[in-house]
């Protein structure tokens, strides 16, 4: 019984993380320009390199929207990037990075609030 009970929650659990996050769009955010193979990345015009501390490679591109203003990062292709200075839990406005590396220290905005997050 605990063993029939534990996999469906290890079934419930599993389908929980791979369902779409409801906020993205399929043209905006940091997921959206996302390659999985090296083929694609450069048709796309990115490098295939390996970012963060995982020894795993992945598509790094130059986004076309680096500057724009954006309150929220699926507004941009990579992140909307909060003001140097700017203080965690403050409303500013923020410019859309230069690209779509999330890994690193940034103080990114999510509905125009500033959060500083890193990720390895």
């Amino acid at each position: 019984m605990i063993k029939r009970i534990a996999t469906v929650f290890l079934v419930g659990l599993l389908a929980a993380c791979s369902a779409p996050d409801e906020r993205s769009d399929s043209n905006a955010g940091p997921d959206a320009a996302s390659v999985t193979h090296e083929a694609e990345c450069a048709a796309v015009g990115g490098q295939w390199t390996q970012l963060g501390r995982a020894p795993v490679k992945q598509c790094l591109r130059q986004t076309t929207d680096a500057g724009k203003a954006c309150t929220d990062s699926e507004q941009c292709e990579g992140q909307c990037i909060a003001p140097e200075g700017s203080v965690d839990g403050t409303v500013v406005a923020g410019s859309c990075s230069v690209d779509t590396n999330p890994f690193g220290c940034q103080q990114r905005l999510r509905d125009g609030v500033a959060s500083t997050i890193c990720v390895d």
